[in-house]
């Protein structure tokens, strides 16, 4: 019977929140338990599972309706009651204070009033001098009156001075490790792929037979095949080719579906049998995300052998359901010399045309 510290340990190594040493110890302890592995295996069939379930969204007239449940049931401050004695008891004080306030100012009006009004014989002073006319100033030169700008052509101008001026902005393409797609980098990336038709993965990896190894596995629990060019496949299985970047492309793909192919490519896995079970981390290490460029898209279609045009992807509302088993993921060669090879032209012969809701996608793999 496993411990408790035992069952945490293990619920934790699935959703990859173990330190290095903690990783360690378990693997350690799957080799000898295999009632360790036993959990495990079963830990990451409940993952898959749950990755599985659908997905449901709240409606707004939800939302509304709980907030306005919260607000009538808001406490309402109550308001003191007044002090009415306090009031009935000041009441003979703040009539003295205006009543004094009233005399103030009535006798600082007369005040004011006898100051400023002129006496008898100031009257009689006045008149008897001469009144002196002052001299004609010059008219000034008029001044042109200033024409009004157009306030549209100002703003016209304000924004293009801001324009020129404003730094032309660099957009980072979307990068994350694949450890961290499932500790909540999966909406992230799902978000990501919905920006576009078509995106192109750099992906980086521990080593590069065993990432196609892994996502050959991974395909083929998704009920597709992954295609492989016999160039490519060679140059897999030789050790002096490991710095080798591979070109993966895939299509009619929804963005949840490849959501969940990058989660479960970054995840550990057993392998062996009974006894001899082991568990391993994956292969796959970092991914970025960004838009695909026209060269690539050039270059694939010549290792194709087809058009650019033709894997350019096209809007449709027809939805053509294809068997399960069909679909395929081709892993092309590395240059176009010559003729494609039978397998890379079986891959192109099953295409079909893009389906609503689904990418393009262009994966580049590359070891470390």
């Amino acid at each position: 019977m496993l411990s408790d510290q035992v069952l945490q340990l293990l619920t934790a190594f699935v959703d990859g929140e173990l330190e290095h040493r903690q990783r360690e110890a378990v693997v350690r302890l799957l080799k000898e338990s295999s009632e360790a592995r036993d959990v495990l295996r079963q830990l990451q069939e409940n993952t898959h599972k749950i990755k599985q379930l659908p997905q449901h969204k709240v409606e707004p007239s939800l939302v509304d309706a709980v907030l306005q449940a919260i607000t009538e049931q808001q406490v309402q401050p109550k308001q003191p009651a007044p002090a009415r004695e306090a009031r009935r008891r000041w009441l003979p004080y703040v009539t003295a204070s205006l009543a004094a306030s009233l005399l103030i100012g009535v006798i600082g009006f007369l005040s004011w009033k006898a100051l400023t009004e002129p006496t008898k014989d100031d009257i009689i002073v006045k008149n008897t001098q001469p009144e002196i006319k002052p001299e004609p100033k010059p008219d000034p030169t008029p001044s042109p009156t200033p024409k009004k700008t157009n306030p549209l052509l100002s703003d016209m101008i304000a924004e293009t001075f801001r324009g020129f001026g404003a730094p032309v902005p660099v957009e980072k393409p979307f990068a994350v490790a694949f450890h961290d797609i499932q500790n909540g980098g999966a909406q992230e990336l799902n978000r990501e792929l919905n920006r576009d038709k078509a995106v192109q993965f750099d992906i980086t990896v521990k080593s590069n037979s065993d990432a196609m190894k892994r996502l050959k596995d991974v395909l083929k629990y998704r009920e597709i095949s992954l295609v492989t060019d016999p160039a490519a496949e060679k140059k897999l299985q030789d050790k002096n080719q490991a710095k080798v970047e591979y070109l993966v492309f895939a299509e009619n793909l929804t963005p949840d579906e490849m959501t969940r192919l990058m989660s479960e490519l970054g995840e550990s896995f057993v392998v062996g049998l009974n006894k001899t079970q082991r568990l391993v981390e994956s292969p796959y290490k970092n991914l970025a995300v960004k838009p695909v460029a026209k060269d690539d898209r050039q270059k694939v279609a010549k290792l194709l052998g087809v058009e650019p045009s033709a894997i350019e992807p096209k809007d449709s509302k027809d939805v053509q359901p294809q068997p399960k088993n069909t679909r395929q993921v081709v892993l092309l060669p590395m240059n176009a010399n010559g003729a494609a090879s039978k397998e890379v032209q079986q891959f192109v012969n099953q295409r079909r045309a893009t389906q609503p809701g689904t990418i393009q996608v262009f994966i580049k793999i590359r070891q470390e």
